[in-house]
């Protein structure tokens, strides 16, 4: 005879896993939480300069603030990510369309900071210890993002091609966004190279 208590264990085991399943509406809401994130960070970014952006040196300055921020957003999606592990699939209708549509603004908000950053790179050419730190939580956003894309075309088969053309595009920035503060850490190395090359030819 199976006891009253070993029911409700064998019943617990099984609830939990389902329990931890993001639904699609989870989706769409934590997909929002790093789109107002992103959002946040573009006030600091409008805000850079080049009397404040070098105060990175002594942790001041808008650049700290949005590595602070950018930490936070990898996070926060790491957390969506372990949530949708195991997600039922998404079947075509509302709320797949719900998840996309939440995913296209993540873009779009995503875009419009990393593009205000990419402006900004230009102040620091000269200033080669900027670089490198942006560069390298910008690498971690990249990676995060491309697998919170490979989840949803996973789990939303019906958009997918959609998911993919907006995480293309995203990628497409992130790397312009990269490869200008990487280019901005690699001046160091220009520099420090210059002297020689003037003492050789004189």
């Amino acid at each position: 005879m199976v006891s009253f208590r070993n029911l409700i264990v064998s019943a617990l085991a099984l609830a939990a896993p389902i329990a931890a399943q993001a639904s699609p509406a989870d989706v769409v809401k934590n997909i929002q939480a790093i789109t107002q994130k992103s959002q946040a960070l573009q006030a600091p970014a409008q805000s850079i300069n080049l009397i404040n952006g070098p105060l990175i040196l002594i942790g001041q300055g808008p650049f700290p603030q949005i590595i602070v921020g950018f930490t936070d957003i990898v996070s926060s999606a790491t957390t969506y990510i372990t949530q949708m592990q195991g997600m039922a699939p998404v079947p075509a209708g509302a709320p797949a369309d719900a998840i996309f549509d939440a995913f296209r603004e993540f873009v779009r908000v995503h875009q419009a900071l990393l593009n205000i950053l990419i402006g900004k790179a230009g102040l620091f050419e000269t200033v080669p210890f900027i670089g490198q730190p942006i560069a390298s939580v910008l690498r971690q956003i990249e990676n995060v993002v491309d697998t919170i894309a490979f989840a949803l075309i996973d789990t939303v088969e019906s958009r997918a091609k959609d998911l993919q053309g907006q995480a293309s595009a995203l990628g497409n920035t992130l790397d312009l966004a990269v490869n200008r503060y990487q280019g901005i850490a690699n001046v160091k190395r220009s520099l420090r190279f210059a002297p020689r090359e003037i003492a050789a030819e004189a």
